[in-house]
């Protein structure tokens, strides 16, 4: 009986493990993109004033219109498809600033 509890234990154990480590992957690989989204926004749409990236992406983000888009970008990074990427980008309604 003793057998049976450890390996279940053990194996509990291993899969959470393994969660974690995917998912702190995964906030990692989200803040990579969000990072690159950001920094081309800025050197598409070139605000006028100098804001922080966090201001920045809250006001593109203000447009539900840009939200699908930077949806869209995000999908096409996380694919490397750098053409459908670009296009997403386009698409973003600059704020003013």
């Amino acid at each position: 009986m003793s057998i049976v509890r450890n390996i279940t234990l053990l194996l509990c154990v291993t899969w959470s493990a393994n969660s974690l480590a995917d998912s702190t992957y995964e906030a990692l690989q989200f803040g990579k993109y969000k990072q690159q989204i950001v920094s081309d926004l800025k050197r598409t749409c070139h605000p006028q004033k100098k804001v922080s990236d966090e201001v920045w992406a809250n006001k593109i983000l203000s447009n539900e219109d840009n939200k699908g888009y930077i949806r869209e970008a995000r999908i096409a990074l996380e694919r490397s498809n750098e053409k459908n990427y670009w296009d997403a980008i386009s698409k973003v309604e600059c704020p003013e600033m």
